[in-house]
């Protein structure tokens, strides 16, 4: 039986009010998935109005100093939600990349197995 090792959640983000205009400049703010398989982001998203608000994995490339765009997820209501990442080890963030409606406001839990 192989055994599964999970983190306790944690905070990636928080208050997030707006589009992310630009990648981050540097892996500070990012997930370390380190010695882990996964990375399960737990997402609540408040709006109004809102139709449509788009967010996307980075990865981290270390040698270059830039992030890779991996997979995007798009929701079309507010709520909480689950997205799991198949991270390997990777430093990994989730920027948000667009929105449709009047306002939102997003936090983002991890937690690593």
């Amino acid at each position: 039986m192989t055994e599964i090792y999970t983190t306790q959640s944690s905070v990636h983000r928080s208050g997030v009010t707006a589009v992310d205009a630009a990648d981050p400049a540097d892996a500070g703010g990012a997930v370390d998935t380190r010695g882990y398989h996964e990375c399960r982001f737990d997402i609540a998203i408040a709006g109004v109005s809102l139709t449509s608000l788009e967010v996307q994995v980075l990865f981290w490339n270390a040698r270059q100093e830039v992030w890779m765009r991996g997979g995007k997820r798009t929701f079309d209501n507010t709520g909480k939600y689950a997205v799991v990442v198949d991270a390997r080890g990777a430093k990994i963030f989730l920027k948000v990349t667009a929105f449709t409606g009047t306002s939102f406001s997003l936090a983002a839990d991890y937690s690593l197995s």
